[in-house]
């Protein structure tokens, strides 16, 4: 059923685009109860079966059910690094047992959805071949995984090949859904891949930027639009541990920022770089992130909101310089603390909202959890989940709910 070969960079180029086109778009139409809103949930990084991911799984369930009162949703996603540390390129024998537990907390939802109704994208740990150092101490009890060597679409076809979701990777794909049901309104999902551009030259990924300047061209005179989500594994921008605020200091009892990419003064961030820029802060990142914005603008038309995850903590940005006529999207939501969180920098209002534990045996820790999207025409409401007691999370200054215009701008 699936080839075992890892394929080298000078091979994708040619095998990628032949394997991937029949998951380049998919349309749905997933329909909200009489007079709801269209409701979704985004979380990422969820590729390990943690407590965390347990119990955000069971949170996604009881909203889904209707034993929260959150309210039931439509739509599921899923925002990269699926499966860890390595995807699904390992041993044959062992993926079914490794797709079973990583999924097995949002069994209920995903099948009642269905396929149309659930999506993934991939990322960058979806794609790794192996580690060049793999290792474990004290009894199993800690794991050391570092230096990401070769790379693989492997366990991405592997992914695609689940019959629970629609996987997203090489070129983009969308999804198209009813505000609520009946009406002539609609939101389209973008889906990109942006994992393969941090590791590969840019002959294998420009082609897919230059179908995301198609499609969203094609889009310019579409009816019915009223909101264009971007949904992708990397962020445009983060306040977490890839944009570097990464140090807890425990005179001023905040988490400080540090470069990941200065040899002298963070020589083992730096070095991680060297083998996978992953860090904000690279070269191979903000060339690649200027492609993008370059395409979207020249789609010539407007995204109303970013998703990402990447950085393993709850945040929304308010993004400088988007402006309502700017085609790029003005505010970031970061979903990735679904199975292990980690350090994020702390609220600052009304620009940076973030979910960092504020008490200092936390350290700066995210709270573990995900959030809600309700689309109504004239505005999007967010509200992030704490996965510890199900309770909508304080993102700063007493800021539970968030509201975006029509224009993309973030309402105070």
């Amino acid at each position: 059923m699936y080839r075992t070969d890892v394929i080298p960079f000078r091979m994708l180029v040619v095998v990628l685009p032949l394997t991937i086109l029949v998951f380049f778009s998919a349309i749905a139409s997933a329909v909200p109860a009489d007079g709801d809103p269209l409701t979704v949930i985004a979380l990422g990084d969820a590729g390990d079966n943690t407590s965390a991911l347990r119990a955000c799984g069971t949170y996604v369930t009881n909203m889904h059910v209707g034993q929260h009162d959150a309210g039931k949703f439509s739509v599921l996603l899923f925002l990269g690094n699926n499966f860890y540390p390595t995807g699904l390129n390992i041993p044959l024998d062992d993926v079914q047992k490794k797709v079973e537990s990583t999924l097995e907390p949002f069994k209920v939802p995903m099948q009642e959805l269905g396929r149309p109704h659930v999506h993934a994208v991939t990322g960058n740990h979806d794609y790794y071949a192996r580690y060049a150092i793999e290792t474990s101490v004290f009894f199993g009890l800690v794991k050391i995984e570092e230096a990401p060597v070769g790379l693989s679409d492997r366990g991405n076809r592997r992914a695609a090949a689940i019959e629970s979701w629609t996987y997203h990777y090489g070129h983009p794909g969308q999804a198209v859904y009813p505000l609520e049901a009946g009406g002539p309104d609609s939101v389209q999902f973008i889906f990109i891949d942006s994992a393969l551009p941090l590791r590969t030259p840019a002959a294998l990924w420009t082609p897919a930027l230059d179908s995301l300047r198609r499609m969203l061209a094609a889009d310019r005179a579409r009816p019915g639009i009223v909101w264009r989500v971007l949904c992708a594994h990397h962020p445009f921008a983060s306040v977490g541990e890839h944009g570097g605020y990464s140090v807890w200091d425990d005179e001023s009892l905040t988490v400080e920022y540090l470069t990941p990419c200065d040899r002298d003064s963070n020589a083992l961030a730096w070095l991680k770089n060297s083998f996978d820029p992953e860090d904000l802060c690279t070269e191979r990142y903000r060339v690649y992130m200027d492609s993008l914005k370059s395409a979207i603008r020249f789609g010539g038309v407007k995204i109303h909101l970013a998703l990402a995850s990447h950085d393993h903590s709850l945040q929304l940005l308010s993004l400088p310089g988007q402006g309502p006529d700017d085609p790029l999207p003005a505010v970031q939501i970061i979903s990735g603390a679904a199975a292990d969180p980690t350090r994020v920098k702390f609220p600052s209002p009304p620009a940076i909202y973030s979910s960092a534990q504020t008490e200092p045996s936390e350290q700066g820790k995210s709270l573990p959890g995900f959030v809600q999207l309700r689309f109504e025409k004239e505005r999007v409401r967010a509200v992030f989940y704490n996965a510890n007691n199900g309770d909508p999370i304080d993102m700063g200054g007493g800021k539970k709910q968030f509201e975006i215009g029509r224009d993309g701008l973030l309402i105070n």
